[in-house]
């Protein structure tokens, strides 16, 4: 990924955060999505949230994410992600990320999964964590399994939820990375506080009241 200034990275962030993130009424679902509780059974946890890609809905989904970024953080930062993705698309540098995490291209809930835990992260401050994905991954399947308007989602709309994840994965990464080698803490709590705002605005879901366990994300112990 290219390297932009904070200013940037924090104008496209927090525009995209309450204008652009993927949230799931943007795709036909009428509700946010919640974690399920821990006891959801096997085969739910097992729910398959692939989807065969199609690379021409891939193309138009980047066209849309950088037309955004044009309008939000304006031309410069627009064309520096166009030249990273033309060197390499925003799925490979994606799964470049999340690959030793136990994550894969083309599936729903890891693209979430990835979303979530980077948010969580963000959130909480929590940047030297090492977090084991695989219960949230099951998690997540659970939760969608348990949506009708997910079940019914084509290939190309579970593709279109997929992709905007990542895109705003990728976006907040690298903000995030940036802060904490900057070691701007004035960023990092900007940063923290979108976090916070996008996911209780989008999906209803307090990430400073969850904590990773070995059934996903539960609710954090009260003191």
């Amino acid at each position: 990924m290219p390297k932009f200034t904070s200013s940037q990275f924090l104008a496209a962030l927090l525009t995209l955060g309450f204008l652009a993130a993927p949230g799931m009424a943007q795709d036909g679902i009428d509700r946010p999505l919640s974690a399920p509780p821990a006891s959801e059974s096997a085969p739910a946890a097992d729910f398959d949230t692939s989807y065969r890609p199609s690379p021409s809905i891939s193309t138009r989904i980047q066209r849309e994410f950088l037309d955004t970024i044009r309008w939000s953080a304006g031309a410069e930062l627009r064309d520096s992600l166009a030249s990273a993705f033309a060197e390499k698309s925003h799925i490979e540098i994606w799964q470049d990320l999340v690959a030793d995490q136990g994550l894969v291209a083309n599936n729903v809930a890891d693209a979430l999964t990835a979303y979530w835990v980077l948010n969580w992260i963000t959130a909480n401050g929590a940047y030297t964590a090492q977090i084991d994905n695989a219960p949230i991954q099951r998690q997540l399947r659970a939760a969608f399994a348990a949506d009708a308007n997910f079940v019914q989602l084509t290939d190309q709309r579970r593709q279109r939820l997929a992709e905007n994840y990542m895109l705003n994965f990728l976006i907040e990464h690298a903000a995030l990375n940036q802060a904490v080698a900057a070691r701007d803490l004035d960023l990092l709590n900007k940063l923290a506080a979108a976090a916070v705002t996008r996911f209780q605005r989008n999906m209803g879901v307090n990430l400073l009241a969850l904590m990773p366990s070995a059934e996903g994300f539960a609710p954090r112990p009260r003191d």
